[in-house]
């Protein structure tokens, strides 16, 4: 059996216990930088890619120069918002990878293979701020492990359910209903909106549900009877079993099937993008809307709303009730947005591996976190009381943070200081239930293609909803799964993978 966190945090210890004997007894401290007789060296150039946007002009970057000077390095960050994965290549396979650099959890795991990168665990105990009370708990800090020795530093999570089912409140008032509670009554009220002119306007015009996409769309259906979305691993009874294949999908099938049979979802949720589904809301369109919490709620959001018309209403709703519970969604446990990793190239510049760690660290917690998540004080931010108070006259600086905030951040203390006014709706969602899965844990197994079974599995379930396929083929179709697409690998390999990380035993 592979190491357990517990264990790669004990080596950590022991090895940050053998720096320290050494004399680098400053890892904690932002700036210090000593050379060997003990004086303080020029700045450190760090090398930094990742995949995404640009950041702003020099003039207009507050804070990599709060970074830089509280640091003594010199860092470089760079960004590519397209062809991210060829550009990286390109930079390892000629010999000059970055100091610090992103990947995915199959880059990872490629470049374990290739032994490219620095195994980290030596480092962990050095790094104070990586610690469950920021976020870096045992499961996340997983999210960076290959074959028991952490390779990657993991972007925190944000909240697991974020998404929910938003109603048109002064519609209800107007039919004399009342907020559904359950699935049977989220389709009635979905019926009513259809059938009995809500807006008034005398027209049989208005969609029940809409959503962006399949999951952003039938994912709540699902949950509510007890499984995640297709196409997701899940853990019962200390097993790994798929849920596309477990009988309560197909019920679930069924029931939209059915919705959309009677027309209560909107027919074009599937190629719904961007805020088409918000848009739609807005506009009077749809009365019940699969949304994000900060999507009808934000400021700019309301503004835009009121603009459209003021006088309606939404209401954020609970998970739905069904035959599998109450559950809001499902949350891949093993997700996360960014994995910062180091070239094993690195290890002839220890001074730069020492930046590079003390970097990640600084921007973890404490006042690095601090400084990327809310700026300068008195600049952008006010200390009252102990309480970060946000400047108004200071947020327009702030648009491009969230580049900065590398390895993620604590979300509800983010969240209540930065949107405080909007604490009820994210800390409602952050108290919903939800249906654990470990897909992203999960190592695609040897001489299979995911993107083929992934595009089956997609096209099959869209017939199945709209009922172009019958259900009652569904054993059909997991038997193709199971046997042309070599679903029975990605379990086998799923068992491993989560046996090796201990979420069963």
């Amino acid at each position: 059996m592979k190491k357990s966190m517990a264990s790669l945090l004990a080596v950590g210890m022991s090895a940050t216990l053998v720096l320290s004997a050494c004399g680098n007894n400053n890892s904690n401290e932002p700036g210090n930088t000593p050379n060997q007789s003990g004086e303080d060296t020029g700045p450190v150039t760090i090398n930094l890619f990742r995949q995404g946007e640009a950041l702003p002009a020099p003039d207009k970057d507050i804070i990599l120069p709060e970074l830089n000077k509280a640091l003594n390095m010199d860092l470089k960050y760079n960004t590519a918002p397209t062809e991210y994965d060829q550009q990286l290549n390109v930079k390892i396979a000629g010999g000059n990878p970055p100091d610090v650099f992103g990947v995915s959890k199959v880059q990872m795991e490629q470049f374990v293979e290739q032994d490219i990168l620095l195994d980290l665990t030596p480092y962990l105990a050095s790094m104070n701020h990586l610690t469950p009370e920021n976020g870096f708990t045992e499961t996340h800090m997983k999210k960076g492990v290959v074959d028991g020795k952490q390779y990657a530093i993991p972007y925190r999570p944000l909240i697991p359910v974020q998404t929910t089912f938003w109603v048109r409140q002064d519609w209800l008032d107007k039919l004399n209903l009342q907020a559904p509670k359950t699935i049977d009554e989220l389709k009635a009220v979905a019926k009513a909106f259809v059938e009995k002119d809500p807006d008034g306007n005398g027209v049989n015009d208005t969609i029940g549900i809409t959503g962006n996409g399949f999951n952003g769309t039938l994912s709540p259906l699902f949950a509510a009877f007890g499984v995640a979305a297709p196409g997701q691993m899940m853990i019962r009874d200390n097993k790994v079993v798929y849920s596309t294949e477990l009988p309560e999908t197909e019920q679930a099938v069924t029931f939209i099937n059915g919705m959309i049979n009677e027309k209560l979802i909107d027919p074009e949720f599937l190629t719904n993008n961007g805020l088409m589904h918000q848009e739609k809301a807005f506009k009077g369109q749809a009365g019940i809307v699969y949304a994000h919490w900060a999507h009808m709620k934000r400021p700019d959001m309301v503004e835009k709303m009121n603009a459209i018309n003021p006088n309606q209403e939404w209401t954020q709703l609970d998970a739905m009730t069904g035959p599998g519970g109450k559950f809001a969604d499902f949350f891949d446990e093993g997700g996360t947005n960014l994995r910062l990793v180091i070239p094993k190239s690195l290890e002839s510049e220890p001074k730069k591996v020492e930046k590079v760690l003390e970097y990640i660290n600084y921007v973890s917690g404490g006042d690095g976190q601090t400084l990327v998540n809310f700026g300068i004080e008195d600049r952008n931010y006010k200390v009252v009381d102990g309480q970060i108070e946000i400047i108004e006259a200071g947020l327009s600086e702030m648009g491009h943070a969230s580049i900065h905030q590398t390895t993620g951040r604590v979300e509800m203390e983010y969240l209540n200081t930065k949107f405080r006014d909007l604490a009820p709706y994210f800390e409602f969602t952050n108290k919903l239930p939800y249906i654990s899965v470990y897909t992203n844990f999960v190592s695609t197994p040897e001489g299979v293609n995911p993107a083929d079974k992934t595009k089956f599995e997609e096209e099959e379930m869209i017939k199945f909803v709209y009922g172009k396929r019958p259900v009652s083929e569904m054993g059909d179709f997991i038997k193709t799964l199971r046997g042309t697409f070599q679903l029975d690998k990605y379990l086998q390999e799923a068992e491993k993978s989560l046996r090796e990380l201990e979420f069963i035993k």
